[in-house]
């Protein structure tokens, strides 16, 4: 049987087809809008991003050379904090431009370590110490660079700023928008900063005390400055001992490089990593999981204390922990003559449900650790406490040697406070000058107490 549609039928259909391509149509066109204003607004952000980075380097290099040339600590320490201030704003404009892995990595050392270098000047005259000639002739190597990178990258923003070249043109917008508009100008900006890369091949070491600073980025370990090397089966008959298995069911993985070159072995669900000079024993986890809580810190913290004992790390001190997914991970530092050196880390990690070791890591003992010449005070307990505020009381007191955050290490009393507010507190006094060194808020909670 033929159906025939009636002419009203007909008309029908015909109109709903038309207002259905218009429909399309319309949503065609306002998604074009959409996506068009979409597009321009992630673009304006891309130029604000560079015209700000453009500024702050401008700035950069104007502090930097009045730097060299002040002479009273008053200048001196305006400028710092308006280094560090202009270093963090460049790092953010940096971190918006849409720049391909590794491309603004040399500018974000470059950065890193002005600001590092001005919160160092900041340290070194709240101690009325006077610039050395170092501290002078690193300023005028950053200042030289602020001022060739300042200009290239002003040009670059030049480039863009008549409109008729997009940063962003070639880039994918996230959300399944596609790439448009290909043209020879795709990569430009990357290939800029390539350019802008090229600059600081040559860009000389800074003689400094900080976490930036180049002799700490090529720091090498102390326990393995003169540890002779370790052959893989040595290494395994290590770990074998360490994890309590025999030796051959361990397989081995592969090598590490990096800071510390390193062996990795394999046993079930346990993954164990021994230094390939020295054989040390860095890192070792394992992939099961606690499915509950049955231990408290105390009980987890002795359980941890006792594993190290048994591997002959002796006289460690827990500080800080953390438990997540029901595994307490503790921070130990070692003590020597009653002193704690806070560089010297390991971290333990226990199961809350059986008490069982399921991570160790080493790295910043094996980093750090050494026999020091611990000096004698100059300052007595009692003068070391009038640095204290008033607004804190002393509950507990210790000796410390802290790290600088570069390659050095400071004695101090610690003094654990409770404020006024009922925070907890911990206050570093330097042992031969009296000074604050640092300050730290105790973060207790039922997660952990942490720092800040």
């Amino acid at each position: 049987m033929t159906w025939r549609l009636s002419k009203r039928q007909t008309v029908r259909v015909i109109s709903f087809t038309i207002a259905a391509v218009l429909l399309v149509a319309g949503a065609a066109v306002a998604g074009f809008q959409l996506v068009s204003r979409y597009r321009s607004t992630i673009e304006y952000g891309y130029q604000q991003a560079l015209n700000e980075l453009s500024d702050y380097f401008t700035n950069l290099q104007a502090a930097l050379t009045k730097g060299v040339y002040a002479n009273t600590q008053t200048q001196q320490y305006g400028l710092a904090l308006k280094l560090v201030s202009d270093a963090q704003g460049a790092k953010a404009a940096l971190s918006r431009l849409p720049l391909s892995d590794g491309e603004g990595d040399a500018m974000q050392k470059y950065l890193a370590q002005v600001g590092d270098f001005a919160q160092y000047m900041t340290a070194k005259l709240s101690r009325d110490q006077a610039f050395s000639n170092d501290d002078k002739n690193s300023l005028q190597k950053l200042s030289g660079y602020a001022k060739e990178i300042a200009g290239q990258i002003e040009e670059i923003s030049s480039r863009y700023a008549d409109g008729d070249t997009f940063i962003g043109q070639a880039q994918t917008i996230r959300g399944n928008l596609e790439n448009i508009n290909h043209t020879a100008q795709e990569n430009t900006l990357d290939q800029s900063f390539t350019q802008l890369n090229e600059s600081f091949e040559d860009y000389p070491s800074l003689v400094y005390d900080g976490p930036f600073a180049d002799q700490v980025q090529q720091k090498k370990p102390r326990m393995l400055e003169n540890a002779e090397s370790f052959s893989k089966l040595e290494a395994q008959k290590n770990a074998a001992a360490f994890l309590n298995v025999p030796q051959n069911t361990l397989s081995y993985q592969g090598q590490r490089q990096g800071n510390i070159p390193a062996y990795i072995f394999k046993n079930e669900d346990v993954y164990i990593t021994v230094t390939i000079r020295g054989g040390y024993i860095e890192e070792m986890y394992k992939t099961t999981q606690a499915t509950e809580k049955k231990l408290d810190f105390t009980q987890a913290a002795e359980k941890a204390q006792q594993f190290l004992r048994q591997r002959d790390f002796t006289d460690m001190k827990e500080s800080y922990y953390v438990t997540s997914g029901n595994i307490c991970t503790i921070n130990f530092a070692c003590t020597q003559a009653d002193v704690i050196c806070y560089s010297d880390l390991v971290k333990v990690g226990v199961a809350l449900d059986t008490g069982e070791i399921v991570s160790f890591n080493a790295s910043g003992y094996i980093m750090n650790h050494s026999k020091r010449d611990i000096e004698t005070d100059t300052l007595d307990q009692a003068q070391a406490m009038e640095s204290v505020s008033p607004l804190l009381t002393v509950k507990k007191t210790a000796r410390a040697l802290i790290p600088t955050g570069g390659t050095k290490e400071v004695l101090c009393y610690e003094f654990t406070c409770k404020g006024q507010e009922g925070d907890n507190v911990l206050v570093y006094i330097n042992a031969e000058t009296g000074m604050e060194e640092q300050i730290l808020i105790l973060l207790q909670s039922d997660g952990g107490v942490l720092t800040m």
